[in-house]
């Protein structure tokens, strides 16, 4: 049966192992032990929903009468219970509502697990258990419903908390991050280089079997098959649903506050996701727990709390922006380097036949990239005469600003790009041989197209997009 799958979801599900393998440590050396008993004054009753036609498992603490808070959870079996060490402290000022969505814990169903039909549940929920607008919480894959659920029903959120959350990134990215192999701060420098080559493969494989959608398709238009490839498996009928679900437009629509709480070491979500999500969402903040992994409110209870306390009692007061990058230094010239990072303003940069290079909190009006692998985080770009040019490189590229005319130039590279904002007079993004491109949760003024973009690409003398 799993051959008939997609490679994305075979990864998919060993990256959900992987996660329950990670509680199951985190858990063990969590100095308090994480309650998962229903203490003795908690309520827990059924809730028959239409969407899916099933009985939801609703956990009700607090008093009713204080603001309503709704926690959704992620994949696994455990349900709600992924929040059972948080709820003592939120029940004393909160209206609690913890639900074990349809498919998991004690809520029984068998259909698509789509976000979309989530998020129509927990509506259904919330006028039934509470009168007032609530702050949603959810974690994982509850962050992607809290996400959907909030574009979708905004007249019934008071604010937004996303812990953690997966499968916002285009899905060969999210994909890339589950499956890559991390070297040991104290490997040698030919264990990094072939890690750095696996992964390198690795990464190529997915880009080009997540480009096919023929086979999700499929499933989604085909109610038989799809009950019966996928349905008795709720972790893999809702990640196979999750990963193909598109919340771009979502992230450039929520308009509530939204407090972002992430694991610093996070290896099925990346950190990434939560950078991103802070600079594009209009009213967002972002606070990482470090050392923490997926699941913060056990591995580390404490500091997540503090985290929390902050989201729901400290007003966001400013809109992010990148970083200022100092005075200038000069042109940056990197030739035949590898293992280096480098920050701050340049008139230009050029970067030829290097690897593992890190541009990160950078502006300039140049840039050419040859050759090279090359990371970057928080570019600020500007020129009306020049173009960001990569050319037969591999490039990985996190929050920018990019204005000017015809502003960025693409040859034989694969470029994974994340958090993209571009004005342009001319063409955004031109590519001439061919090369492939993955775009997520970003967007693109110019005078062929303005929106934004979301998805992956194999384009060959041709724009990005246009319309």
């Amino acid at each position: 049966m799993l051959r008939k799958l997609p490679i994305c979801m075979l990864l998919l599900i060993s990256a959900c192992s992987s996660q329950q393998q990670e509680q199951q440590i985190k858990v063990s050396v969590e100095p308090e032990p994480v309650e998962l008993r229903l203490a003795e004054h908690w309520q827990l009753s059924y809730f028959d929903e239409p969407v899916f036609n099933s009985k939801v498992a609703v956990l009700e603490a607090g008093n009713k009468h204080n603001p309503p808070v709704i926690l959704i959870h992620g994949l696994g079996q455990i349900g709600m219970k992924d929040w059972f060490s948080v709820i003592p402290t939120l029940e004393k000022n909160y209206h609690v509502i913890a639900i074990d969505l349809p498919g998991f814990g004690l809520s029984a169903a068998k259909e698509r697990f789509l976000s979309t039909n989530y998020a129509h549940v927990i509506a259904k929920i919330s006028k039934q258990y509470s009168n007032e607008k609530a702050i949603i919480i959810g974690h994982s894959m509850g962050g992607a419903v809290a996400l959907r659920y909030t574009e979708l029903y905004a007249e019934l959120v008071k604010q937004l908390i996303l812990v953690d959350a997966a499968g916002l990134l285009e899905k060969s990215a999210f994909i890339k991050h589950i499956v890559a192999f991390e070297p040991g701060d104290d490997s040698s420098t030919f264990v990094q280089q072939q890690i750095e080559g696996l992964n390198e493969v690795s990464s190529s494989i997915i880009e080009a079997t997540t480009k096919s959608t023929l086979i999700t398709n499929f499933l989604q238009e085909n109610d038989y098959v799809w009950n019966w490839l996928v349905s008795d498996s709720s972790n893999m009928n809702a990640a196979l649903s999750l990963v193909e679900e598109d919340f771009s437009q979502a992230v450039n629509q929520v308009a509530v506050p939204v407090n972002i709480i992430w694991g610093g070491k996070d290896n099925v979500a990346p950190l990434r996701t939560g950078k991103v999500l802070n600079k594009q969402m209009s009213h967002a903040r972002l606070q990482v727990i470090k050392g923490a992994g997926h699941v913060p409110m056990k591995s580390h209870h404490a500091d997540f709390m503090s985290a929390l306390e902050t989201a729901l009692n400290e007003p966001i007061t400013d809109k992010y922006s990148l970083p200022s990058t100092g005075g200038n230094q000069g042109i940056l010239t990197c030739q035949g380097e590898n293992d280096k990072t480098y920050t701050g303003h340049y008139d230009a940069i050029v970067v030829t036949d290097c690897g593992r290079i890190r541009l990160i909190n950078i502006s300039t009006g140049g840039l050419l990239i040859k050759d090279s692998v090359v990371e970057i985080e928080n570019l600020t770009f500007s020129s009306q005469s020049s173009s960001l040019t990569f050319d037969e490189s591999v490039v990985t590229m996190t929050n920018a600003d990019i204005s000017g005319h015809n502003t960025m130039l693409i040859n034989g590279s694969r470029l994974d790009m994340a958090g993209i904002s571009i004005q342009a007079t001319g063409d955004a993004v031109m590519v001439g041989n061919g090369s492939r491109i993955s775009v997520s949760l970003s967007d693109i003024n110019s005078p062929k197209y303005k929106g934004v973009v979301h998805g992956i690409f194999y384009l060959r003398n041709q724009p990005l997009i246009e319309r």
